[in-house]
């Protein structure tokens, strides 16, 4: 089970009043309202409600409700994030796919964040911040945009994507192992373009993945 610290309760409801963290249950709770715009020359996404970010095109700001289960862990080892209102469902139902096209685990219906491809313990690091702002905001943008201008058009004018299943995980580690080549020192820039130090950005899965190789 993940635990948050009351520091960042605090910030989830400054950043996100209408999302409610229940101890009880340890879940978080109601409806993830965000603006977000999209820069394709960066590849980066850009998370506000500012000026500058409304006058960009891609800027779309959308509401969805939503529930994290900070006690039920994916296998990457983040918590199961869920949209509960059937609105992806129907999503699916308007461009006639399925709704693991969505990105949408099909055996529970949780939101496929991302692959993450080491063993290390996620809980010993996770930040409720990072994780909104790396995994659920993008992946909830992302289902937005779709629904605006089809999944052809987010396909094309978003970040890339996996493959779903075993065949996105090789995918994925063949992109850490091509990063891991370019042999970046601890304390500079990770090559993925992050702005993180690579210590602090795909280190960590690289070493891990070059070690799995090698057995």
């Amino acid at each position: 089970m993940i635990k948050i610290t009351d520091k960042e309760i605090k910030w989830l409801e400054s950043c996100y009043p209408n999302l409610q963290y229940k101890a009880k249950a340890q879940k978080i709770v109601g409806e993830l309202d965000f603006g977000a715009s999209y820069d394709k020359e960066s590849g980066k996404l850009r998370i506000g409600h500012d000026d500058e970010n409304r006058e960009r095109d891609s800027f779309i700001c959308d509401v969805f409700d939503i529930e994290i289960c900070l006690n039920s862990i994916d296998s990457n080892g983040w918590p199961k994030v869920y949209e509960v209102a059937g609105r992806h469902s129907k999503i699916a139902e308007k461009y006639n796919i399925e709704v693991i096209d969505l990105h949408f685990y099909s055996d529970d219906g949780a939101c496929c964040l991302g692959i993450k491809s080491t063993s290390e313990k996620f809980e010993r690091n996770f930040r409720i911040e990072q994780f909104m702002n790396d995994l659920v905001i993008p992946f909830f943008y992302r289902l937005s945009y779709t629904e605006k201008f089809g999944i052809d058009a987010s396909s094309n004018d978003l970040w890339g994507e996996y493959s779903h299943g075993r065949e996105g995980q090789i995918e994925y580690r063949k992109e850490i192992l091509n990063l891991a080549k370019r042999n970046p020192s601890r304390n500079e820039p990770c090559p993925c373009g992050s702005d993180k130090k690579y210590k602090n950005c795909h280190r960590q899965e690289a070493e891990y993945i070059k070690r799995s190789h090698r057995q």
